[in-house]
């Protein structure tokens, strides 16, 4: 596939993460703490700026992952029917284990997970799920994993090396959230970081295998049915 065409789909994916945050922007900002929401221009200015800045930065590390992916002889963009709906089955499940898991944390070690693990709403959680799929998959499965298994050298171990470390990475890039929902650092519990990293990196895991099995769609498809289920559905059951 040529370069152009690549570029095309690169900058389908990164237009639609962009339009995607810049939607869930005004949905989150009233749930932030009150020094957060003091936006140096005015709120529509803000997500014309941030879907721009976006679809541009996410835009390049898709294109830049799709290359890569090629050079490694791995299909990053292809679809298939099989694909997604074997992508949306792995995430519903994934989902549903992190219910049922977060649940028994809460009745068990209730101080070591943030009081809020949810965007405020059930619309704000399902605009939030579309666009946390679409930017991490872009992030951490099409660029970070294809160039880990671009640099790193053929074989199995050294593939399930790669999906370890993006899956590891995956689980550490919640962290600045964690802090926040904890009100600050000091106040995270040393428990806290294993569940974040832990739920989140098995997580990733999955995703990664879809990836590769897949491409990035799948992968997308997989993390959407994930959020769908913890994020979203839950704001419904009250979870």
């Amino acid at each position: 596939m040529k370069v152009t065409d690549d570029f095309k789909i690169a900058l389908k994916l990164g237009g639609v993460f962009g339009l995607a945050a810049a939607c869930t922007a005004p949905l989150l900002l009233p749930g932030l703490p009150p020094e957060a929401r003091k936006l140096p221009v005015p709120l529509p200015v803000f997500c014309v700026l941030l879907a721009a800045q976006l679809t541009v930065i996410y835009g390049l590390l898709a294109l830049a992952g799709l290359r890569l992916a090629r050079g490694r002889g791995l299909v990053a963009a292809g679809w298939s029917a099989r694909g997604m709906w074997e992508g949306v089955g792995v995430g519903l499940v994934c989902g549903t284990l992190l219910v049922v898991l977060v649940s028994m944390i809460q009745q068990l070690l209730p101080d070591t997970l943030p009081k809020t693990l949810h965007p405020p709403g059930f619309l704000a959680a399902l605009v939030a799920s579309i666009a946390g799929s679409l930017g991490e998959e872009i992030l951490f499965r099409l660029f970070l994993l294809s160039l880990l298994l671009r640099l790193l050298p053929a074989g199995r171990s050294w593939t399930v090396f790669a999906i370890a470390i993006s899956s590891l990475a995956f689980g550490v890039a919640h962290a600045p959230g964690f802090v926040l929902l904890f009100g600050g650092l000091a106040q995270v519990p040393p428990l806290a970081w294993v569940w974040l990293i832990a739920l989140n990196g098995v997580c990733g895991a999955t995703y990664g295998v879809v990836y590769l099995r897949y491409g990035v769609f799948a992968a997308i498809a997989a993390h959407l049915a994930t959020d769908l289920v913890w994020h979203a559905a839950s704001q419904l059951l009250r979870i």
